[in-house]
């Protein structure tokens, strides 16, 4: 019995070849100008962003450059004008040893209070060796600056700045004292090439917003320019103290990156020659890299369009190519469909041209060849009529003609078994009977292939067929034929099938009669008739404990004429398996049968589903 069918419904991945070229096409333009534009916008992205950055720190070392250069050319200035102060005679009379009177030192402080007349320096003091104030002028009290708010804040004292150097001249470090930035230009004079004192200038810081801004428009990127000491004690960016650049407190003069609230800098540093001071610029990374991401911006805008244009390009390009293919699918399908005048355009004189010129040429071999089919078949229908029409009076004289003579043969044997049985002896009574049984059998005969030859054109007439109801009349017949009540007849539900039941009754009429009539010499004949159900229809079987058959002679019994049993052991015409079959053919089914010698036999046949 086959096996019970399972309907498995397989999930197929994502494929091209699931795709029609329509799609497949422009989907694999986008892709390679998707790779395109990645591959060179990452590269050419990449080179420009190094270059710009290149150029970026160039520009920036060469602004600081310039930076500390102008610087240190103002600190020299500076350091110069207060070295020349610092050099004359009214300065060095009064620190020379043992020369501070009064009249000297009345000198001395007018050419101090000369060095006022800057605008940016707010006292000069006078030191000796120690670092003692011996004179001071500003205009505040000696040691303290007077500010605008009235408050007092000290100077501080820078003297450390010049321990261990006694031939200083220089500029020193910044100091923040109340709300302003202060700086020192130290000299140092000398008295018969020997250093008597010190000259201390002390310069405010005094710059506006409005100037840094210009000097920040001037550097251009938003640069910034922060100056502070090179200690890294006080950074400011001339107009209020401001917290130290990160890592620049142990690596002076070089280019640093870092992170500020607005956002990441690439920063430069640079000491002024001659000072204390240390300059540093920084610019946005993100100006410094605008072009490189406008550039970004721009091949994202580009690429885009280029895909776009490329998908549509490619999309008229594939419905150049598939129209024409849909024209021949569309063609072949009305020539499946048995339509054979559509034809398919030649103007192309590519590839596809010479595929649809050759379309057409076999359309044309395809409308030849099923007008000559169709010739044929109306001939062979025409001679298949002659013969259904010879067969149906064949079996007219076979039906009529045939059984006048049977008749009159097992009439006259009849009448002598019945008027001269008394005067036969057992050699005549013998005789008398074989002629009355094969009379009866060849009117089974001709009445089994009359049935044969008549199935061929009987239509099947398909409807619910109540396949219970049906087997138990057709036992209750064959019972009838069997006077001794011995089958052990089961009956299991059945389930009604679509079918013609009065073929279908015939099918069970020929099933079960021969598993009576091969069981019938068992003491205990058992027949079961039962039901399976498969995923193409229910499977019914009739099972029976008799005879049996050999498997291997199985293909000849549902052939006419073909018997696995002698007519002298079982009774048969050897037309009804082959009639079972015809009848389930036309239905659609099938049949097969297991056994073996002795052990019984079981057919089963299959009905489809609808």
């Amino acid at each position: 019995m086959p096996e019970r069918a399972s309907n498995i419904v397989e999930s197929r991945p994502f494929s091209l070849r699931n795709l029609s070229i329509r799609q497949q096409l422009p989907l694999l333009i986008c892709l390679l100008l998707l790779i395109l534009i990645l591959l060179f916008g990452t590269v050419s992205y990449l080179g420009i962003r190094r270059a710009t950055m290149a150029t970026g720190e160039t520009r920036l070392r060469n602004l600081t450059e310039q930076l500390s250069s102008l610087f240190r050319q103002s600190a020299r200035i500076m350091a110069s004008g207060t070295q020349t102060v610092a050099n004359k005679n009214e300065i060095v009379h009064f620190l020379a040893p043992d020369a501070r009177d009064p009249p000297q030192a009345g000198k001395a402080l007018e050419v101090l209070n000369h060095l006022m007349a800057d605008s940016q320096t707010v006292a000069v003091d006078l030191r000796d060796l120690q670092g003692n104030v011996l004179l001071h002028a500003g205009r505040e009290e000696k040691g303290l600056f007077l500010r605008e708010s009235g408050s007092r804040h000290a100077i501080p004292d820078a003297f450390s700045e010049v321990l261990g150097k006694p031939d200083s001249n220089f500029v020193g470090k910044f100091y923040f004292a109340g709300d302003s930035i202060y700086y020192p230009a130290i000299a140092t004079v000398s008295h018969d090439g020997k250093p008597v004192g010190y000259l201390y200038r002390w310069r405010c810081v005094r710059t506006t917003s409005k100037s840094v801004a210009q000097l920040s428009a001037l550097l251009g990127s938003k640069a910034s320019l922060l100056i502070g000491n090179t200690d890294g004690s006080l950074w400011t960016d001339m107009l209020k103290p401001v917290p130290a650049p990160p890592q620049l407190s142990k690596n002076p003069n070089t280019t640093v990156r870092y992170t500020r609230p607005e956002g990441k800098v690439i920063a430069d540093a640079m000491t002024v020659p001659g000072t204390k001071w240390i300059v540093l610029v920084e610019l946005s990374s993100d100006l410094i890299l605008e072009a490189a991401n406008r550039f970004l911006f721009w091949m994202i805008i580009i690429g885009v369009a280029l895909i776009v244009t490329g998908s549509f390009i490619a999309w008229l390009i594939s419905r150049s190519f598939t129209r024409p293919l849909d024209r021949l699918l569309h063609a072949a399908t009305a020539i499946s469909a048995g339509d054979y005048s559509p034809t398919v355009a030649t103007d192309r004189r590519d590839e596809i041209g010479r595929l649809a010129r050759s379309f057409n040429s076999m359309a044309a071999e395809v409308r030849a060849a099923h007008d000559e089919l169709e010739n044929k078949v109306s001939l062979r229908t025409r001679e298949l009529e002659i013969a259904n029409k010879e067969l149906e009076a064949f079996s007219y004289s076979v039906s009529h003609d045939l059984r006048a003579p049977l008749r009159a043969v097992s009439g006259y044997a009849m009448m002598l078994k019945e008027d001269y049985e008394a005067t036969f002896d057992d050699e005549a009574k013998r005789i008398t009977g074989n002629i009355i049984s094969n009379v009866k059998m060849m009117g089974r005969l001709i009445d089994d292939l009359i049935a044969f030859s008549r199935l061929g054109k009987r239509e099947v007439r398909r409807r619910t067929t109540d396949m219970q109801a049906l087997i138990e009349t057709c036992v209750a017949e064959l019972r009838q034929l069997w006077p001794e009540d011995k089958f052990l007849v089961s009956v299991d539900p059945l389930p009604a099938c679509n079918g013609d039941e009065d073929l279908l009754k015939q099918v069970w009429l020929n099933l079960v009669g021969n598993a009576m009539k091969y069981s019938a010499r068992n003491p205990e004949p058992r027949i079961t008739i039962g039901a399976t159900e498969n995923g193409k229809g229910p499977v019914y079987f009739v099972r029976d404990n008799g005879a049996g058959f050999d498997m291997k002679y199985a293909d000849k019994l549902f052939k006419v004429f073909q018997r696995l049993h002698s007519q002298e052991e079982y009774e048969g015409t050897g037309v009804g398996l082959a009639l079972v079959k015809r009848i389930l053919d036309k239905h659609g089914g099938e049949i097969w049968a297991e056994s073996r010698p002795g052990e019984g036999a079981v057919f089963y046949f299959r009905l489809p589903c609808k």
